[in-house]
């Protein structure tokens, strides 16, 4: 008896720690799930169409007073300089700006103006990301992707 004793204690030991069984299901609904926290306080459901510029284009617009111009660059680096006549409009936070300049652009739109935005350089993505949150809202708007850089470049003139 003792070598079967010495036999089942052996298996025993080799087969691992026991298996527990799974705690029983927790009984009513559910806990909430938390709710991401979202910092866009405006619905984008409408599409604008986004297009690009040549520079050659933007300037003459520009000269016309055809156009309202928005710098995607951070505040900061408007300060130090940006195409005459552009509203600082960064894409942190731009959906705020964008409702409360919602007067202001479809004013310009309505009297033919053309939304441009434009952004550091060719390297730089805000001036997209500015142009597809203007495209959520409905207003259809072009980017100047050579940006203040190609701007300077060209030995025009900035604020």
């Amino acid at each position: 008896m003792l070598p079967g004793l010495a036999l089942a204690l052996a298996l025993a030991s080799c087969a691992g720690p026991a298996r527990q069984t799974p705690p029983p299901p927790p009984q009513g609904p559910p806990p909430p799930a938390a709710k991401p926290e979202s910092k866009k306080p405006v619905l984008m459901n409408r599409r604008g169409a986004v297009s690009s510029i040549s520079l050659d284009d933007f300037f003459a617009l520009q000269q016309s007073g055809k156009t309202l111009i928005f710098d995607a660059r951070a505040a900061f680096f408007y300060q130090l300089g940006h195409i005459p006549g552009a509203i600082n409009l960064s894409k942190n936070d731009c959906d705020q700006s964008i409702a409360a300049r919602e007067s202001e652009i479809k004013a310009a739109l309505a009297a033919g103006k053309i939304l441009i935005v434009y952004c550091s350089s060719i390297t730089c993505p805000d001036a997209r990301t500015v142009a597809i949150h203007l495209s959520g809202f409905g207003y259809p708007v072009r980017i100047f992707s050579g940006g203040w850089e190609a701007w300077k470049e060209a030995d025009l003139p900035g604020a």
